[in-house]
């Protein structure tokens, strides 16, 4: 992805993938209001049903945009790259499949899912929570950090901008 994907956002903002909370209907409404919805893959209990979601979001983006003529922003997908979730690579499948705009990833870094993504066009966030978590995703090549609460604070972020 290129740096299109800003153009279409109203305001510089990602809508947080929330546990539990988001879903396709919070994500396809920030989308078409110009923020970036995004919602963690476990939201949804099984993969397939996780792909639904997808499809959904991306069938009512594009009849919106048909409509109305107005490009919407993109979206994202939350996926845990911790070793306990036994679903990120079927789940990391679908969203090469469907060509998921972003993936935030939380609890690890994969260099392989950051050239996955990469091969499509897609960007790579990373959570992180200190500065060496900060540094680790550096390493592997994600395109932007999300900082996530009172610890992230305290990295000096500047170093790991990208273009």
């Amino acid at each position: 992805m290129n740096k299109d994907y800003f153009k279409s956002l109203e305001l510089p903002v990602i809508a947080a993938p929330m546990f539990l909370i988001s879903g396709p209907e919070l994500v396809i409404e920030c989308c078409k209001n110009g923020i970036v919805g995004t919602f963690p893959a476990l939201n949804h209990r099984t993969t397939e049903g996780f792909e639904q979601w997808v499809i959904q979001i991306k069938d009512s983006l594009t009849a919106f945009e048909a409509e109305t003529g107005k490009k919407a922003a993109p979206f994202g997908v939350n996926l845990i790259v911790h070793a306990t979730n036994m679903r990120v690579q079927a789940d990391l499948e679908i969203c090469v499949k469907h060509q998921v705009p972003l993936i935030i990833t939380s609890l690890g870094t994969v260099a392989q899912l950051v050239d996955v993504v990469h091969s499509y066009g897609g960007l790579v966030y990373h959570d992180v929570i200190k500065r060496r978590h900060a540094e680790k995703a550096a390493e592997v090549g994600v395109d932007g950090l999300i900082l996530v609460a009172a610890g992230a604070s305290k990295i000096n972020f500047t170093s790991y901008c990208v273009d």
